[in-house]
């Protein structure tokens, strides 16, 4: 019994030097800025993604859906001084490519045309195989697209998309 009592101003002491020390100043003399956590909503591209160019149609790769084989790209633009003129996506960089097969690539509302999705519903936001996409840079093969969906989010995802829990979202399932 007297062991753990001995224990226990150990484990104070330990304590008060670990709570110190977070609460020291940082080596410039400023006081360490407070860490708080936010949760937001995950945005479309939360990663800076480069613009990517196909003919004369623009998106990013994680909207885009062809067969990975079937994209060739043929130039990488990365220099900053040529990027600076360009807005938008295009300010993480440019790639130009083509596709091998030349199959047309269609923008989302003529997707969810040939897919004949409820009007009703087209105004959800747009996922692919669950991850969220930008609907304004999607352009896809829709032969590599099985089904259109509307789901859900699942309650155990860890990224949450919404703290609504009954929002509705058009999923988008690709052929693997």
């Amino acid at each position: 019994m007297k062991k753990p009592l001995l224990l226990l101003p150990f484990f104070l002491l330990t304590g008060s030097f670990f709570c110190k020390a977070q609460s020291l100043p940082t080596p410039n003399g400023s006081p360490r800025p407070r860490m708080s956590l936010r949760i937001v909503g995950v945005r479309a591209s939360a990663h800076p993604e480069p613009l990517l160019l196909i003919g004369a149609q623009e998106t990013v790769l994680s909207a885009l859906i062809v067969h990975p084989k079937d994209l060739a790209i043929k130039e990488i633009y990365r220099d900053s001084t040529l990027l600076s003129s360009v807005e938008g996506q295009g300010k993480n960089g440019i790639l130009v490519g083509e596709l091998k097969s030349k199959r047309p690539l269609f923008r989302l509302e003529h997707v969810l045309e040939y897919f004949q999705v409820p009007h009703e519903k087209r105004s959800l936001r747009v996922l692919v195989n669950k991850q969220p996409v930008d609907p304004t840079l999607f352009l896809a093969d829709v032969q590599r697209i099985e089904k259109i969906e509307v789901t859900r989010q699942e309650l155990t995802n860890p990224v949450r998309l919404s703290w609504n829990e009954n929002e509705e979202y058009l999923n988008i399932v690709t052929a693997q």
